[in-house]
């Protein structure tokens, strides 16, 4: 599932490509790919806009048109939202289409259909984004505030920052690259958490996705960013999908073990 590095990336992809551009048409291959709306209803609605500011919040993109309406896109699992020029290979799995006066085309596309596209008139008042987090990359997230979100909590540290009210736009890969960097092991208590270890903690989350950004995200899976290329910091990665490999801090073997229903990968030698 793209997380925030990957979505933060499509983001700017996308301020590049679809400033100020119209769109003159719509095409909906897969009605279940849009939330809210009907197809004649929502091609009624955003024929003939244009998009004003790109925004995020955790996993969610949201595109604002210039009417104050917005697009709130989830890509869920194995969803990609790519810019082509005309003449470009239509993906297989494509669900909606928005074509662009002038050419171009702006392809959202699925392989499982699980993500979505949503009109909305006021992005704010959507519960889910209200109820996430601090953005881990804004001001707004110290280690006092991690420290307070955290607080005496017996949940396991590793569930606890995939909770989005907790963290937003963390997901299995970089939260279990954050613990192994600040050497906390994915099933400890929140709660006994020293304040030392969760400095650390912080200092590994905010390091991580810059870093994971700047590689232009973890092309894992489906994963393309907005021109439909591959991120590459999954070589990068030192314990997501590296089980039976050597840890480059220590020298141990990274294990991997489904835990509270995701696959979780750590290091027994030096997380603890």
């Amino acid at each position: 599932m793209p997380e925030l590095p990957e979505v933060e990336t499509v983001r700017r992809d996308l301020i590049r490509s679809l400033a100020g551009k119209r769109i003159e048409q719509v095409k909906i291959l897969n009605a279940g790919s849009l939330k809210g709306a009907t197809p004649k209803g929502f091609i009624r609605e955003i024929s003939g806009r244009s998009f004003a500011r790109f925004g995020r919040r955790g996993k969610y993109l949201i595109l604002h048109l210039e009417t104050g309406q917005a697009l709130v896109v989830h890509l869920k699992m194995t969803g990609v939202l790519q810019y082509q020029q005309k003449g470009d290979s239509l993906p297989k799995t494509a669900r909606i289409i928005f074509y662009f006066s002038g050419g171009g085309r702006l392809v959202f596309s699925d392989q499982r259909k699980f993500g979505s596209i949503e009109l909305v008139r006021d992005a704010d008042r959507i519960p889910s984004l209200q109820k996430m987090g601090p953005e881990p990359l804004e001001k707004e997230f110290t280690v006092v505030a991690l420290k307070a979100r955290l607080g005496n909590r017996k949940r396991p540290i590793k569930p606890l920052l995939l909770d989005q009210t907790i963290v937003a736009g963390l997901g299995n890969i970089y939260a279990s690259e954050a613990l192994h960097r600040a050497g906390i092991l994915p099933q400890r208590r929140a709660g006994s958490l020293t304040a030392p270890e969760i400095k650390k903690l912080h200092r590994a989350i905010v390091q991580v996705l810059k870093e994971a950004i700047a590689a232009r995200g973890s092309s894992v899976d489906t994963y393309r960013d907005g021109q439909g290329k591959k991120g590459w910091f999954q070589v990068k990665h030192r314990v997501y999908d590296k089980q039976g490999t050597k840890c480059k801090r220590c020298g141990g073997t990274i294990v991997k073990e489904i835990f509270r229903g995701r696959g979780t990968y750590w290091c027994p030698k030096c997380q603890r």
